[in-house]
């Protein structure tokens, strides 16, 4: 690792420590740390096993007032009653419930500007000195993250924003892919290179674009009968262009600390791959050009909130986990705040 740190200063690559929350019993989840604080208060309904269908309307005043949901064991379809409704089930499906309840879509923009993160590049090593048996503790093992250091002081002409580079040092086994051998040959290399592994992964950004959308598929159901959604998204050059200047940049990097490249990949894998889908009800003051205001509520309803990734206008490198976050607990607290002062 400290090689790697030496050999990427060429770049002006920053190398900084994965920092994980460990949570509560090694899980960092709603589940185990908000959901139960939640419940104790007294204040909070949980109903299991309950598929949302539809958001219902007042018929007098056109606002939100609550949802009808489907038993997932039983099949009973159920109403519950709401002052206000938020949407926190993933930025696809919010965004299917609310095209399939017909709300929030004053401007049309709702479903555009689908953005996921590119993942599937990157770099696969071997650290010579960890082989045949060599490795050892002190030698291999950590991990490091390098933030984006592309489009950061100076412009950069290959492609628009960046990406990170995830660095994996590990004394396992090395994938026989990597191998181009069979048989006899491959368990002699698969045992020369256990414990010599070295991986460079790469998430880059990807570019909100309009034309990448989800809609109502008009022919397909789920399970419980609901329309579910028809996505149409590709990557463009910016993002081929951003995920072959990873590899490159990762590939001399490690020939600079002395690694062998044993493999490497330029191609993104599939949309969706990441599990980081963001966009769709995108932000803004502009009602005719957003979904939501700052606060993540609807520009058509007051009583109606998304608070999950859908709310983003751009990806960013990062994972969206802790922006989903903070995004969630300010909405959460200007929502408090208006219904204490019944503006909602």
């Amino acid at each position: 690792m400290q090689r790697f740190i030496k050999a990427s200063q060429a770049y002006n690559m920053p190398v900084c420590k994965q920092r994980r929350a460990q949570g509560r019993d090694g899980l960092a989840s709603s589940v185990n740390l908000l959901l139960p604080d939640a419940e104790r208060t007294g204040k909070l309904t949980s109903i299991a096993n309950a598929v949302v269908r539809q958001i219902t309307v007042d018929k007098n005043t056109g606002q939100p007032n609550g949802c009808y949901f489907i038993d997932r064991l039983s099949r009973r379809e159920m109403h519950v009653k709401a002052r206000v409704v938020v949407l926190a089930t993933g930025t696809l499906e919010s965004t299917r419930l609310l095209l399939n309840s017909n709300l929030g879509n004053s401007s049309g923009v709702m479903g555009h500007y689908l953005m996921d993160q590119i993942y599937g590049p990157g770099v696969t090593c071997s650290v010579p000195e960890a082989r045949n048996g060599k490795a050892t503790e002190q030698l291999m093992g950590g991990s490091a993250i390098v933030p984006r250091f592309r489009n950061i002081t100076t412009k950069y002409d290959k492609f628009l924003r960046g990406y990170a580079l995830n660095i994996t040092s590990r004394m396992g086994g090395v994938d026989p892919r990597n191998f181009a051998a069979y048989g006899a040959e491959l368990q002699q290399k698969l045992h020369e290179y256990n414990g010599s592994a070295f991986y460079i992964t790469v998430m880059g950004e990807v570019l909100g674009r309009y034309e990448n959308h989800v809609r109502i598929d008009k022919e397909k159901v789920d399970a419980w009968g609901i329309p579910v959604l028809r996505i149409e998204t590709r990557y463009t050059d910016n993002e081929f262009n951003m995920a072959k200047d990873a590899v490159e940049v990762g590939c001399s990097v490690a020939d600079a600390a002395g690694f062998e490249v044993l493999s490497k990949n330029v191609v993104p894998n599939p949309p969706g791959y990441s599990i980081h889908e963001v966009g769709t009800c995108r932000m803004g003051d502009d009602p005719k050009k957003s979904v939501l205001n700052k606060w993540c509520q609807s520009h058509d309803h007051r009583n109606l909130f998304v608070v999950d990734g859908a709310s983003f206008v751009s990806a960013g490198w990062q994972n969206p986990t802790m922006t989903i976050l903070a995004l969630s607990m300010r909405a959460s607290e200007y929502l408090a705040g208006e219904m204490s002062t019944r503006n909602i």
